[in-house]
């Protein structure tokens, strides 16, 4: 887990960089002046620790040019994904942006995993997946597309919270040392990548 902090520190870095170098003026859309900015967008994304799951939708509501509410829903492999926070970027060029946020994950009263060994065995475990969050920190550019919408690409790291331990055993355990491992990985936390569009209306 160290080298993965690690590894999206120094990719939030370097990205931080180009972005403090970046000439907004020579990516600009041609017909900004023509554009006129929407009260609301809708977005589709995916990703990684995405702020709507592994697929969901989202809005953006701005507040002024460079400032926007964020908010989402989806379903990622801990269930449902419930996500707000806040985003500072033109929504009506291309460019940089980087958000704070937060997701919840209620979790799932019951449900059985299925884990396999290195020897190809495998065997079912029924669990209770508890309620986890996250705390992001994203940074993503945007391209635009027809009038009101854009395409854009995120990054960054989900720092976790909850309890250390946000699951429990209910039958076939107890879980092995690397068993516990992967529930570390699949509980809500890590590095941010996803994809997705937004559609102004």
């Amino acid at each position: 887990m160290k080298l993965i902090f690690s590894l999206s520190l120094l990719l939030t870095m370097t990205l931080g960089q180009v972005y403090a170098q970046y000439d907004s003026s020579y990516d600009q859309y041609p017909f900004e002046k023509e554009r006129i900015g929407s009260a609301l967008y809708l977005d589709l994304s995916s990703g990684i620790d995405n702020h709507t799951g592994v697929l969901g939708i989202g809005a953006t509501i701005p507040i002024s040019n460079y400032f926007a509410l964020r908010g989402g829903v989806g379903i990622g492999v801990w269930g449902t994904k419930l996500s707000v926070g806040v985003k500072r970027q033109n929504l009506l060029k291309n460019g940089w942006g980087f958000g704070l946020g937060y997701s919840l994950c209620p979790g799932i009263e019951t449900i059985d995993i299925t884990f396999t060994d290195s020897a190809g065995g495998s065997r079912v475990i029924n669990m209770t997946l508890k309620n986890a969050g996250s705390l992001n920190l994203t940074l993503n550019h945007s391209w635009t597309v027809w009038e009101k919408s854009l395409i854009f690409l995120e990054s960054g790291y989900a720092i976790p919270t909850g309890p250390d331990i946000p699951y429990e055993v209910n039958s076939g355990g107890p879980l092995t040392a690397d068993e516990e491992l992967v529930m570390q990985i699949l509980r809500p936390g890590g590095v941010i990548i996803a994809a997705g569009i937004q559609i102004g209306l």
